[in-house]
């Protein structure tokens, strides 16, 4: 027996007009209509035996029925006044319940195979109804593992759950203004995929919020910042070394060419050979023959980036035979490479980047890229305690004129090792982009950092599904996330967005049948979401539990603290790791 036998008596009222996909319902009971609600769900029967159209109230309204055309000047105002009044609900389908399929009952499907018929019957699907088909909703992963977030709004005995692989598969975006509850949305996510026996994701931790994330699913690494540089240590003590010659051509010029000079074009030709002079040199004196004929500048092969100064500053004062014998002139690029050479010393001297340049000779090895690899990437199973599969990496001390190329540099590491393994051992990686309107802009004319990332994570966002490699894009400010990675992104987790320019860029990413949703962003509670996409069956709004362990992004309670007695400690310590850029104290 169906979830949806319904009796005649119960019904709402019957169609009275079909357009493609939105259906209105003349409701006969005034009773019934009081009890209607927007976004509320209702069955109307279908043409086809033992299927159901469901649908999502979007409008409710009553009036004053009009007087035929032909009478109209013959109505008075007392006869207006008496006119039966028509009560109506506009309702737009969203997809097709069956009895059954196979050896399977109640099975929802997100297509429209056919539309009701004109005084078809309408239902509303309220109360043990309600919650029996939200059970259905849920039941869409047919393993064990399913990703719960939280109970839906209509029903809060009714689970809400979302289809693991289609969610990662299609990308996702988290998006919700300061105070949310985007922070805890991502965490609960996180708290269940590092659950999983063999997980694989790495997290891209702006702030540093992530770090109570704690259990044996997690794995914390520290980007080195310059307390580091005196000290380098291996990546598997928590401290994140991303040397210089791991960058690719693009992100190498963008570091050290300054494009508004006269000169760039030359400069990044110049700096691109004796790049590759120098990694052939160092593959000729590690034996590595076989890598000769065929690395290229973008191969991440180590390269001395003294060797590359010395040759380049050997070219900046280049003095060669003039056309009569015994006269000398300046060389083809004589003085025009200094600008360029004055850039890369001051970034290697520049103390904020012992991420780069402070990783010592132990990157040198040929094995180190591997090791590195094997850190980030390796999933749960494949690291040698069998756990941490989550990788939150902690972006804080990177400054924020190199932030997008290196937290593109490690998404183009996943890409790059996904790409070229084997497709028969391919495990799937997702990276979870926090704060990504830092280093993933929507707008033309940014720095050339800006666009070294945005052209790594638009080819993830457009190819990433083929290798194995999903998104999740988070974000406060959608509206100026790259609109390219937002339109590959099918599945939507939306809070609470108070900005209208926000507001409207969700509403476009909306199907046109699911408009009206847009409408509940601002006013959705904190913790509260809609979800909309492949992973979800049924457009929902759903009420998110809260995670095991909550990330450093709660909201300070100004009043509170201002109205209690205690003394604030936090000047001296905060003004010293001011001066050691850096939170730690040893």
């Amino acid at each position: 027996m169906s979830i949806f036998d319904f009796d005649d008596g119960e019904a709402l009222g019957s169609v009275l007009s079909v357009d493609t996909a939105t259906v209105v319902v003349r409701v006969d009971d005034v009773e019934r209509l009081r009890q209607l609600q927007v976004n509320r769900l209702a069955m109307l029967r279908s043409s086809r035996p033992g299927q159901h159209l469901i649908g999502v109230i979007q409008k409710i309204t009553r009036s004053a029925a009009e007087p035929k055309a032909h009478t109209r000047a013959d109505v008075g105002e007392e006869d207006e006044e008496s006119l039966p009044e028509v009560s109506l609900a506009r309702i737009a389908l969203i997809g097709t319940l069956i009895d059954r399929v196979g050896q399977e009952r109640d099975v929802f499907r997100r297509t429209l195979e056919t539309v009701p018929e004109i005084e078809a019957r309408c239902f509303a699907i309220e109360g043990e109804r309600l919650t029996r088909f939200m059970r259905v909703i849920s039941s869409i992963s047919g393993d064990g593992h399913k990703l719960l977030l939280g109970h839906y709004t209509l029903d809060d005995r009714a689970e809400a759950y979302l289809n693991g692989n289609k969610f990662f598969q299609r990308h996702a975006i988290i998006v919700g203004s300061t105070g949310s509850g985007k922070s805890w949305a991502t965490a609960r996510i996180l708290e269940q995929v590092a659950a999983l026996p063999n997980a694989n994701a790495v997290v891209f931790d702006i702030h540093g919020e992530y770090g109570p994330l704690a259990g044996a699913g997690f794995r914390h690494y520290r980007v080195a910042g310059p307390a580091d540089l005196d000290q380098p240590r291996a990546n598997d003590d928590g401290v994140l070394f991303l040397p210089y010659w791991l960058l690719g051509y693009e992100a190498l010029v963008s570091m050290f060419v300054d494009r508004t000079d006269q000169n760039a074009p030359n400069q990044a030709m110049v700096m691109a050979r004796a790049i590759m002079d120098a990694k052939k040199a160092y593959l000729i004196s590690m034996g590595q023959h076989a890598l000769l004929a065929n690395f290229t500048i973008d191969s991440p092969v180590p390269f001395s980036i003294e060797d590359v100064i010395r040759t380049l500053t050997s070219l900046n004062t280049e003095v060669v035979e003039g056309a009569r014998a015994g006269a000398t002139k300046q060389g083809d690029f004589h003085g025009k490479l200094s600008r360029m050479i004055q850039r890369l010393e001051s970034r290697r001297s520049d103390r904020r980047l012992a991420f780069l340049f402070g990783a010592g000779d132990t990157s040198f090895e040929m094995g180190w890229l591997e090791r590195l690899v094997a850190a980030l990437l390796a999933s749960a199973r494949g690291q040698a305690d069998n756990g941490g599969g989550i990788k939150v990496i902690d972006f804080s001390e990177v400054p924020s004129d190199v932030l997008p190329v290196m937290v593109s540099l490690v998404a183009k590491l996943a890409l790059s090792v996904q790409q070229w393994a084997l497709p028969a051992v391919r495990h799937p990686v997702a990276l979870f982009c926090d704060e990504a309107h830092l280093y993933l802009p929507d707008r033309s004319g940014g720095s050339a950092a800006d666009e070294v990332s945005v052209g790594i994570f638009e080819r993830i966002a457009k190819e990433g599904r083929k290798y194995g490699v999903g998104l999740v894009v988070i974000s406060q400010r959608p509206s100026e996330v790259n609109r390219t990675v937002l339109s590959q992104c099918n599945n939507l987790l939306a809070m609470r967005l108070t900005n209208g320019e926000d507001q409207s860029v969700i509403r476009r990413l909306l199907p046109d049948s699911l408009g009206g949703y847009g409408d509940l962003l601002p006013v959705l509670d904190t913790g509260e979401a809609l979800v909309v996409g492949d992973a979800s069956l049924l457009p929902s709004r759903i009420r998110l539990e809260k995670p095991t362990h909550k990330p450093n992004s709660g909201t300070v309670d100004f009043w509170d603290r201002w109205a209690s007695t205690e003394v604030p400690e936090s000047l001296a310590p905060a003004v010293s790791s001011w001066q050691r850029q850096t939170f730690r104290t040893s």
